[in-house]
């Protein structure tokens, strides 16, 4: 019976083959078309590969058919690499695609910025079959770029810098190299980061204005004791840190590179008319050296979309005005185990699509730190909040409290706002601590919650107020003879708003 059974399965497997139609390849008479005439690769590093890209050829015939050629216009020569239905290469012969059907063509890009008459840099790809020769533009425009990484080694093993020391004392490393004497970063061309850039014991960064630093993923800077960062952007001239991912699709993308970490007894550090968009953390600075001189001093500073945190501080000493933060996955402004701040005219908003619970307000605020000892066991950190002042500015955001604190009674806890548009919106009356009470003299004066601030697109991070906000003229005018101008070098004197914008009409 087994035999029998065999023999039958056998002869049918043998009668569908027989059966199977051979399908015939046909000569293409301009039986296909492209998804597009006109591929666009953005920008690309100069001897960097750009991210794939991708296009289709549609076969519009019931037959399949064969196209003839697909190769640029440099043939093998071409900086541009394909994939055409799985097959790489430069040039392709005898390109098969069933009817009614389409194949993808992945493309990528390297070249040499040095070999390039023109940063902007075409080739035609052509596609020809027995009667038609179609055409599509390939165009990338090449950055040319000063590149900073890592060391690598023969075993592929790659340098790295210690950032911490593990619960058993084992060092804690990153990808990463120290530069060692006093370094300038300079604007005549872009500056791409790989790995962690670390600024050695008593040594200097400097940023000229106009500088743009771009980061590949897991990459940052960190500032070692008695080390320093100064950003000198200038009105006009801001000094840009940013992600290298140059797609549009990545334009707003948090979480693509680490962080600024001013570590612990770093000092002096300036960061002025500065952008830093699209990490985990924008800047975190922790205590000052013995002398409690100041760690961190941030003006007419934007930062935008991180994963975590615009600025966490730890026990720190920052000051800081014209600062606008907005889409953060936790706090744009955390200040944590007490410290000593300043801040005026800022604005702290959040209006992240992250779900957000408390204490991850727009500010929060505390003295004291939650973290484990040597045995794994949580542990209370706390220490003095000598003083937080925040004046004349605006927190806001899309969660009903946008601003929070958190006192430990072991430890001094002196905060004031005065001047400032809040979102505060308490109808229940959960929030009983006396901090949190507005009407408390001691911890606030002259605020407005839960009006308006009539932001001119917080989609976009475009958080200038508008003629409706109800930041108009609330603001002290003592604290704005201090900073006459808003981020925009707008004189606000006769119209102190809150916030680091005076106010405007958004159609002129």
């Amino acid at each position: 019976m087994k035999k029998i059974i065999t023999g039958i399965f056998i002869l049918i497997a043998v009668l569908q083959f027989s059966c199977r139609k051979k399908f015939k390849i046909y000569p293409s008479y301009g039986d296909f078309r492209l998804s597009t005439d006109t591929l666009f690769l953005d920008s690309v590093f100069t001897r960097i590969s750009s991210p794939a890209y991708t296009f289709k050829i549609y076969n519009t015939s019931k037959k399949t058919i064969r196209l003839n050629r697909i190769q640029t216009n440099q043939g093998e020569a071409s900086f541009f690499r394909f994939n055409v239905d799985g097959v790489p290469g430069k040039t392709f012969s005898n390109v098969t695609i069933p009817p009614e059907d389409s194949i993808y063509v992945f493309v990528e890009f390297t070249a040499d910025a040095s070999r390039l008459s023109d940063p902007v840099y075409e080739e035609s790809l052509l596609i020809s079959d027995e009667s038609t020769i179609d055409t599509l533009l390939l165009t990338a425009f090449v950055k040319d770029a000063y590149f900073l990484y890592p060391r690598r080694y023969a075993d592929h093993s790659v340098d790295s810098i210690q950032v911490g020391t593990y619960q058993d004392g084992t060092p804690i490393r990153v990808a990463g190299f120290m530069i060692r004497s006093d370094t300038t970063i300079t604007a005549d061309k872009p500056t791409v980061i790989y790995g962690h850039l670390g600024v050695a014991p008593g040594k200097t960064l400097t940023v000229e204005a106009g500088a743009h630093i771009y980061f590949h993923f897991n990459s940052g800077i960190v500032v070692y004791e008695n080390a320093s960062i100064r950003i000198n952007g200038q009105l006009g001239r801001e000094v840009i840190l940013e992600d290298d991912r140059m797609q549009p699709d990545f334009e707003n993308v948090p979480g693509m590179w680490n962080f600024i970490w001013l570590k612990q007894g770093s000092l002096n550090n300036r960061i002025n008319y500065a952008i830093i968009k699209n990490a985990v953390a924008g800047v975190i600075a922790y205590p000052p050296n013995q002398n409690g001189d100041q760690v961190l001093e941030i003006n007419n500073t934007q930062i935008y979309n991180m994963s975590a945190y615009g600025m966490i501080a730890i026990a720190s000493k920052v000051s800081g005005y014209n600062l606008i933060f907005n889409n953060f996955g936790g706090s744009a402004l955390s200040l944590q185990l007490g410290g000593n701040y300043n801040f005026n005219h800022c604005t702290f908003a959040n209006y992240s699509n992250a779900i957000r619970n408390l204490p991850f307000s727009a500010v929060y605020i505390s003295n004291f730190y939650q973290t484990y000892d040597n045995q794994g066991n949580e542990t209370i950190l706390v220490n003095d909040l000598t003083q937080c002042n925040i004046n004349n500015s605006i927190i806001y955001g899309n969660r009903p409290v946008e601003f929070y604190a958190e006192k430990n009674e072991n430890a001094d806890f002196s905060f004031r706002l005065s001047h400032n548009l809040v979102k505060f919106d308490d109808p229940q009356n959960q929030f009983r601590q006396d901090y949190l009470d507005w009407n408390n003299p001691t911890y606030f004066s002259s605020n407005i919650l839960n009006e308006n601030p009539d932001f001119e697109s917080t989609e976009e991070n475009k958080l200038r107020i508008g003629l409706n906000s109800a930041a108009i003229n609330i603001g002290d005018p003592s604290i704005t003879a201090q900073f006459p101008l808003d981020i925009r070098g707008v004189n606000r004197t006769d119209s102190p708003d809150a916030g680091a914008y005076k106010h405007t009409d958004f159609d002129q």
